[in-house]
């Protein structure tokens, strides 16, 4: 049922070459050619994303002790999702792992995106168990994020990674309809001349993730530390199993022996999940009382918390068994004087049967 094998066993960084604008453009894979009549993308940078660069001779192995997912993973992939987890099993914090691309001798080199806010945190514990390894760990500021997902399903999309010799494109490891993430160098405008010429058509969000935010919250995917705070959670119940994110079949590492034992045992009672309101909440509550606001049935006991809320969409960590047999829901803000009605569903990407572990 759980899946730990890279999904984009095809994709590869493109190297980087230094070649006029016009070139790019010519070379670029055109993502409109398997149908015109498909929905077109929706590209949005993603700046409150920050990465910490790991470089060294052991940074395989050091890595490889560190965090959920299996850098074996690499041989084949360019991207892969994983977690750093506490000595107690709760999750440190989430990160997308890059192969930075090769510009010099240096064959290990990575790249950890991660929330601009736990990017100093992750260096610093990176840094804390390097000991004598011959690895390096430092912010990098050289590079800059986007994402670009389509909001509608649709068939026949363009497959594997995208050509491009000054971006560089690859498919989110976690879900399909998560569509790409595109790392960048170049300055800013260039940047948004090469993202129109890649995702031709597509709508480019000025300068927030809002529209991807709510899109991630309406397939129920938690990213970074809002939605997966330090300390409050645990890999499989923010679903790092269903993501791609750990493999069981991997030697030890920080926080392993908890995170194996509760797959093993298949008692999973909590897991992140879509929320939907009718309508987009007015609160007027400050935002850090949204924080572990309770989700209550329509029987008045509490079944989870708010992790995040956006719109008309929002994400909360709810117990299985006692949500998805039906029932109202409502969200219950402090300070606010009525609770919000909202719903949840499972999300397709979840295992039939999953419900057999809640």
């Amino acid at each position: 049922m759980l899946l730990t094998r890279c999904t984009t066993a095809q994709q590869r960084w493109p190297a980087m070459v230094g070649q006029s604008l016009n070139r790019t453009f010519n070379s670029t894979r055109m993502l409109h050619q398997s149908g015109s009549a498909q929905a077109p993308f929706t590209v949005a940078p993603l700046t409150a994303r920050k990465f910490v660069r790991v470089q060294g001779s052991d940074s395989v192995s050091f890595l490889q002790g560190l965090m959920t997912n299996d850098m074996r993973h690499f041989e084949h992939c360019g991207v892969m999702y994983t977690m750093f987890l506490k000595a107690n099993g709760r999750v440190f914090c989430d990160t997308l792992m890059y192969k930075r691309p090769a510009v010099d001798t240096e064959p290990h080199d990575y790249l950890l995106e991660c929330d601009a806010s736990v990017a100093p945190r992750l260096e610093k514990h990176l840094k804390l168990y390097r000991l004598r390894k011959k690895v390096q760990v430092a912010m990098d500021e050289t590079y800059r994020v986007w994402a670009a997902f389509k909001n509608e399903v649709a068939t026949g999309e363009a497959e594997g990674p995208i050509k491009n010799s000054r971006l560089h494109v690859l498919k989110d490891p976690r879900l399909p309809r998560l569509g790409y993430r595109v790392l960048s160098q170049e300055e800013q405008s260039i940047t948004e001349e090469l993202l129109k010429s890649t995702f031709p058509d597509a709508v480019m969000s000025a300068d927030k993730a809002d529209p991807y935010t709510e899109f991630r919250y309406s397939l129920g995917i938690g990213e970074g530390e809002e939605n997966l705070p330090d300390g409050k959670c645990f890999p499989l119940e923010c679903n790092c199993d269903l993501l791609h994110g750990v493999s069981f079949h991997k030697g030890c590492y920080i926080g392993q022996e908890l995170t194996a034992r509760t797959y093993h045992t298949g008692v999973i009672r909590k897991r992140l999940m879509p929320l939907v309101f009718e309508s987009a909440p007015k609160v007027s509550v400050d935002p850090e009382a949204l924080r572990d606001a309770e989700i209550k049935n329509d029987e008045g006991t509490a079944v989870g918390k708010l992790r995040g809320l956006i719109g008309n969409h929002g994400i909360g960590l709810l117990r299985i068994e006692k949500i998805l047999a039906g029932g109202k829901l409502t969200l219950n803000i402090p300070g606010e004087t009525s609770a919000i009605p909202c719903r949840t569903s499972k999300p397709f990407w979840w295992p039939k049967e999953l419900n057999t572990r809640a």
